[in-house]
């Protein structure tokens, strides 16, 4: 099962578009769960923001105050998000199988369902929509800087013929070439060199000598120098001769538009005269501003259909999910019906030859009747061992139990002990205080060999109390193990003793009266049992009764030694002083309460 679980909290990783490795959950670092727990907290932000996948980029702190600083915000987006396990630092920084494992299937199923396509980067059409998206993307950023919009305004198209040929209110032919023939300006290229020109234009542009100079109307910005402008304008169009006006004398009723007076002033002069700066000035404001309007109006209408996008793509998935229940739920009611017709099938191909199929039919339950008897038999002789393994299994552990309540007792025992010596210990240092105060209260004229001979006497002394209290120690334990060993075996006998006598009494085969006898027996067993168990109870009060008498034994002489003659002269020295305190206290009260009204 953990493999499986492992494999399949792998292969869900990958489909969400994990690209790193996936540790086994019970040998899976830190690092590695805080890194995934990290990027799954980030897909699911995205997809709920709607934003284009960036490249996930992780590195996990050094020091160990920023490692607690992670994993302590990642806990608290598990329990913001809905994570109703318990999760903290330490269960990120020191991770256990089963934590790790619940975590990482909760993570999984708030991951974002990510379809097949997705991930089929190779298809043409996913290609052409990522690229698709960039490029707009990358368009609408760069659209609101103020050196794109200035050259947006520089697209207008160009050219030599005056103003009036370029008006669109001149004549109906003119209106009717614009309606369906002229291309719309958002059409219009970049550069005049990729745009289909008119015959005018051909023909204007051939009686041009230096035709190179017309590129600079796409390269040069609105803020370049004026001078520089007219200077180019003026060197462009020296060469050319045309009219500076073309008089428009078709009248309003004439529905033709006739290009027969336009051939004679398009032929070569020498006339020199520069270009009216009208014919070849931007756009004025009113265009501006109406280009302006539509962009205005095309941003808006773009994110309307961005919106449309969003709300289609989320229904979608709803009827898709919707869908794929409803999918779910008739194929299994299909499958259920396909077994039932096949078995009716079954049934109805039976009923034509019924007594033959009867037949086949007894004689099948017959074979799978023996079958079964076969198998129980099969079992009993595999549950026979397995029984007598649960039954040893079982002794053993109640063995276990009586020997791990003597360990206790033991411990017990041990701890009694350990507080004895401890009082022991506190003894001595009161004597050790009470031999330094003698020492400072004595003489130093005395001999220091004395002293220390004194001192090796008592320090041989100590050792030779270790030893017998090791030996004491010692042969505790034996008399305890002892015990133990002897009490086993006590009650090994007695639940022999106790099932014979039991099976004996319940016995149909003896005579009433030595059955009564075995009854009698089995309860003066009891009996005994009890009483000794009375025994062992009162000759263990016993024991605490001795260890406390001891123990105030201990204590008296402790006291006696503690209070001498000069103890009790100060004590009551003080005792004095209390009481004479008390007497002035007891009178200041008295004068006190006289004092007052």
């Amino acid at each position: 099962m953990e493999d499986e679980s492992d494999n399949l909290i792998s292969v869900t990783l990958k489909q969400s578009g994990w690209n790193g490795n996936v540790s086994p959950v019970a040998a899976m670092p830190a690092s590695e769960l805080v890194e995934m727990v990290t990027w799954g907290f980030a897909q699911i932000r995205q997809d709920k923001q709607l934003q284009s996948q960036e490249p996930f980029k992780f590195e996990y702190p050094k020091g160990v105050a920023q490692r607690h600083r992670l994993a302590a915000s990642l806990a608290e987006q598990f329990k913001a998000m809905g994570y109703t396990g318990e999760c903290g630092y330490n269960h990120l920084l020191y991770p256990t199988e089963s934590d790790t494992k619940r975590m990482l299937l909760w993570l999984i199923q708030k991951l974002p369902r990510v379809e097949k396509e997705v991930h089929d980067i190779d298809v043409p059409r996913i290609q052409y929509r990522s690229r698709m998206r960039v490029s707009l993307q990358k368009w609408m950023d760069q659209s609101s800087s103020p050196q794109q919009t200035t050259r947006c305004r520089n697209i207008n198209r160009s050219s030599i013929l005056p103003v009036s040929w370029l008006e669109n209110d001149t004549n109906p032919a003119r209106r009717k070439y614009i309606a369906s023939k002229q291309p719309l300006i958002t059409d219009s290229k970049l550069c005049q060199g990729q745009t289909q020109r008119s015959l005018l234009e051909v023909n204007a542009l051939s009686l041009s000598h230096d035709t190179s100079r017309y590129g600079l109307f796409d390269t040069t910005d609105l803020d370049d120098d004026k001078s520089t402008l007219k200077a180019t304008l003026q060197s462009a169009f020296s060469t050319l001769s045309i009219v500076d006006r073309v008089p428009s004398a078709q009248s309003k009723n004439q529905g033709v538009f006739d290009l027969s007076p336009l051939n004679a002033p398009l032929t070569s002069t020498t006339n020199n005269e520069p270009l009216p700066s009208a014919a070849v000035a931007s756009p004025d404001a009113t265009q501006i501003d109406r280009r302006e309007d539509e962009l205005q109006a095309m941003h808006a209408e773009l994110a309307q259909l961005r919106d449309e996008y969003t709300t289609n793509e989320t229904t979608i998935h709803e009827l898709m999910a919707t869908i794929e229940a409803r999918q779910a739920i008739k194929y299994n009611a299909l499958r259920e019906l396909e077994q039932e017709t096949t078995i009716r099938q079954q049934t109805l191909d039976m009923l034509s030859d019924a007594s033959n199929n009867i037949a086949k039919l007894q004689s099948m339950c017959a074979k799978s009747s023996d079958r079964l008897v076969q198998l129980a038999e099969e079992w009993e002789t595999h549950r026979l061992p397995l029984v007598q393994k649960l039954d040893a299994h079982e002794s053993e552990q109640l063995q276990r139990q009586e020997r791990a309540a003597a360990m206790v007792n033991e411990m017990q025992t041990y701890r009694i002990e350990m507080k004895q010596m401890v009082e022991t210990l506190g003894q001595k240092q009161e004597q050790r205080e009470l031999l330094e105060r003698k020492y400072e209260t004595m003489a130093k004229g005395t001999n220091r060999n004395m002293y220390t001979s004194r001192i090796m006497d008592i320090i041989k002394q100590v050792h030779k109390q270790k030893a017998e209290i090791d030996k004491i120690v010692k042969d505790i334990r034996s008399v305890q193990k002892q015990i133990n060993i002897s009490s086993e075996k006590l009650k090994r006998s007695e639940a022999i003793a106790e099932e014979r006598l039991f099976h004996a009494a319940k016995d149909e085969t003896h005579r009433p009266e030595k059955k009564q006898m075995y009854v009698e027996c089995y309860r003066l067993f009891t009996t005994v049992r009890e009483l000794f168990d009375e025994l062992i109870t009162c000759v263990a009060e016993c024991g605490k009764r001795e260890n406390q008498s001891r123990d105030l034994e201990i204590w008296i002489s402790q006291m006696t030694h503690r209070v001498n003659m000069s103890n009790l002269d100060r004590i009551r020295h003080d005792m004095a002083q209390v009481q004479e305190e008390n007497q002035a206290l007891m009178q200041e009260i008295q004068t006190l309460t006289l004092e007052r009204p």
